[in-house]
């Protein structure tokens, strides 16, 4: 062995070496550690070759970045730090820039996941841009600065470079002077960590890498699966997997190689709902690391923090996914609420520090958003849905009744005792998705059914409706009649179908509350009652009217037998018999009701009597001007009605009407409605719709027009613009403008609302036929 030889000599993993020089000095090292055995050890094939694999589609989205990051080329220097939660495509974008910078640079790609990986990488660099043999081993055996030669290789580089650094999920090693800025290149660094000492340390610009838009992510799985696919399909599929690359990729590729199958991207939908992590794990390839697996992206950077003395990020994600998706107020984690809750695996006190560790490893994100009428924002927490349902799935059997039964108790606390408001609006979703399961919606159940009362007297029926249903499902259906919370539940979905706007919806879901009401008719009648009144309004509306009378004789006598004459729910039932009298053509008895009613409402009692007695004010003036409209032959509305036999006709005549009176009975109606409700509530739009209506007859078609408007305003912003209720006024609002010769508006209003009202009630609903009476005076 020559001089020059011995002295070389190096150890490796545990080994024990002697040097000897001249036999004069023998000098002993140990070396301590694990052996490692990995190819890795003795530096990469090639940093000029991407060690990621090929791009399997064209990069979607990304154009500012890709621009910024071509600039970046262009004028040299500086250090780019791609920062995102797995699997989001950061060395998908690396590696498009790498390819595009082959041609006019040099560029060098190091696998930067691990420390050895780094060190050796980043020496192969060193060697790519000139450091000599000699050079490269006397940095190997700790003789002289690894890093410092890699950076004067760099410097010195004839040539202009791009350098990737991939998969630095964790900076630590970076820190050691493997991160620089040179004048000669740029410096594109992937990461998992948003925030370190090594990217400050380096002057790193930062650029967040997150999922895509819908469109492009939908047209990303038309590209690595092209076929026959509905793009509706290929839609809902990008928006179910939450816009996801990699899941995407998994996906597409799934579809693409199908050879015993052939799923459409609908069965694949379907699919996904029985175990989304493990199906979409089947696109990968054979040999696929564990960075291109779901089940595995996530669970890297999760190890990653138990090793750093952080294993409660865990926990809290799996916290987070008994949630939901909506975002989580940061309330609901702060230590004063967590301290009387036990979570697995999770001290009140160490919620923060792994919360940072989630944050600071991109796994959950921190915003801002609106709190409430007071505009204060609140910061809270979200994760990706598809890595809270990977969480879930990882949750031990004997653990998850206490989780669910701890995230339960903070949502309830937070709704039901909190003092802050926005939190417990923010919380609302998270009471939903409890709703749905076993372990939690005992818990869960007195604050669902707050929320939903809440928004069914705001009149925000679509939002009181995912309460409502998930409260009534609590008990299963052949249990229902036993619990008579539960028929008062199911009697409540009901009301809300219909109120909401869907009336097909609402009748089956009460009758079958009247069957399981009958059976509490001695312990509780009044839920019987119940059942009777909201199952009449189904009927009312739908041809059924005489159905609708009978109900309401029955809901009405077993109120005044329990709750006496005057209660303002006994009452209720006479108001609601007005309008069915009137579309059965009884048009004098109609009014004579709504005379009777005139003289019940000073007497009312119990809870509801101001609701009852607006509304008593509101039917009756409807019932005035509808008197009076069918004595009224040149009445644009009559064509929707019975005509008046001579009977009904002469009983008319005898009653003491008015256009005026009637104008005068409906502005008192929408007075009491604004006092009690407020002037955009949906029962004060109803107020407001009869006046417009009072007013066309009246005589004053601008007051009509104006109050039509802005009824519709108010039905399309609170119950949506394919609500009967909206279309109902639209067609009102289409035959006064074709009255008015406004054809061109008219005609596309009504034949709108005609063909909604026909899809969606039928041809024989009083709505629809309003609106056809209102298209052909359009087309006239």
């Amino acid at each position: 062995m020559s001089e020059d030889a011995s002295l070389r000599a190096a150890a490796y993993g545990q080994g024990r070496i002697f040097q000897s020089e001249r036999d004069i000095q023998i000098t002993e090292h140990h070396h301590h550690g694990a052996p490692d055995t990995s190819a890795s050890a003795s530096g990469p094939a090639s940093v000029r070759v991407a060690s990621a694999a090929p791009l399997r589609a064209a990069l979607r989205d990304r154009e500012e970045l890709r621009e910024e990051l071509l600039a970046a080329l262009d004028a040299a220097g500086g250090v780019h730090v791609l920062h995102g939660f797995g699997g989001c495509g950061k060395t998908a974008v690396a590696r498009w820039l790498f390819d595009q910078s082959a041609a006019s640079r040099v560029a060098l790609w190091v696998d930067a996941s691990t420390e050895l990986q780094l060190r050796a990488g980043m020496l192969a660099v060193a060697a790519d841009r000139g450091a000599s043999p000699e050079e490269v081993r006397a940095a190997q055996e700790g003789q002289r600065a690894a890093a410092d030669l890699v950076w004067q290789r760099l410097d010195a580089s004839p040539e202009p470079w791009l350098l990737v650094l991939d998969n630095a999920d964790d900076p630590r090693p970076l820190r050691d002077g493997w991160l620089r800025s040179s004048s000669r290149g740029t410096v594109l660094v992937t990461s998992r960590q948003a925030a370190d000492p090594a990217w400050t340390g380096a002057g790193a610009r930062m650029h967040r890498v997150g999922v895509l838009p819908v469109v492009e992510a939908a047209h990303l799985l038309h590209d690595l699966a092209p076929g026959d696919h509905q793009p509706e399909a290929t839609l809902r599929l990008a928006q179910r997997l939450g816009c996801h690359p990699l899941a995407l990729t998994l996906a597409g590729g799934f579809l693409s190689q199908q050879l015993l199958e052939s799923w459409t991207v609908d069965e694949y939908l379907e699919r996904l709902g029985e175990d989304p992590v493990t199906l979409l794990d089947r696109g990968a390839g054979l040999e696929s690391g564990a960075r291109e697996r779901l089940s595995r992206t996530w669970q890297l950077s999760l190890d990653a923090l138990t090793q750093r003395g952080l294993p409660e990020a865990t926990a809290i994600l799996r916290l987070l996914a008994c949630w939901g998706h909506a975002p989580v107020p940061l309330a609901l984690l702060a230590p004063s609420a967590m301290v009387a809750v036990g979570v697995p695996g999770l001290a009140a006190e160490r919620v923060e520090a792994g919360l940072h560790g989630l944050l600071s490893a991109s796994l959950v994100d921190l915003f801002e958003v609106p709190g409430g009428a007071d505009g204060r924002r609140v910061r809270c927490v979200t994760a990706h849905g598809l890595l809270l349902e990977t969480v879930t799935s990882g949750v031990p059997a004997g653990q998850r009744a206490e989780l669910y039964g701890a995230a339960a108790t903070l949502v309830s606390r937070a709704v039901l005792h909190g003092e802050d408001a926005s939190t417990a609006r923010l919380s609302e979703p998270h009471l939903v998705a409890l709703l749905e399961n076993s372990f939690a919606v005992g818990s869960v159940l007195d604050a669902a059914r707050r929320v939903r009362d809440t928004y069914d007297a705001a009149g925000r029926w679509a939002d009181a409706l995912p309460f409502a249903s998930g409260v009534a499902k609590a008990i299963p259906g052949e249990e229902v009649a036993e619990d008579a919370a539960a028929v008062a539940d199911a009697i409540k979905l009901g009301e809300i179908l219909h109120m909401s706007g869907d009336f097909a919806g609402a009748e089956p879901v009460l009758k079958k509350a009247l069957d399981a009401a009958t059976t509490w008719a001695e312990e509780a009648p009044l839920l019987q009652a119940d059942a009777c009144v909201h199952l009449s309004l189904c009927y009312g509306k739908g041809e059924r009217n005489a159905e609708a009378v009978r109900l309401l004789h029955r809901g009405g006598e077993i109120r005044r037998r329990v709750l006496g004459p005057t209660h303002a729910d006994t009452v209720e039932t006479l108001v609601l018999q007005v309008d069915n009298q009137y579309l059965l053509g009884n048009y004098g008895e109609s009014l004579r009701i709504s005379r009777q009613l005139t003289e019940l409402v000073p007497n009312l009692h119990g809870e509801r009597s101001d609701e009852v007695a607006a509304f008593a004010l509101l039917v009756s003036a409807a019932a005035m001007w509808q008197a009076q409209m069918v004595r009224t032959p040149e009445s644009p509305w009559r064509a929707a009605v019975a005509p008046p036999n001579a009977d009904a006709l002469a009983d008319l005549e005898a009653q003491e009407l008015s256009w005026d009176l009637a104008w005068e009975r409906a502005q008192v109606a929408l007075d009491a409605h604004v006092r009690l409700f407020g002037p955009d509530h949906p029962r004060t739009a109803a107020a407001r719709h009869n006046l417009a209506l009072a007013a066309w007859e009246h005589g004053d078609q601008e007051t009509a027009i104006a109050e039509f408007r802005r009824t519709i305003a108010i039905r399309t912003a609170r119950l949506g613009a394919k609500h009967p209720w909206t279309i109902g006024a639209s067609g009102h609002l289409a035959h006064c403008l074709a009255l008015q010769g406004n054809f061109e508006e008219a005609s596309t209003l009504a034949d709108r609302a005609y063909a909604d009202a026909l899809r969606i009630l039928g041809s024989n609903h009083i709505i629809s036929l309003r609106c056809a009476a209102a298209q052909r005076a359009a087309s006239s």
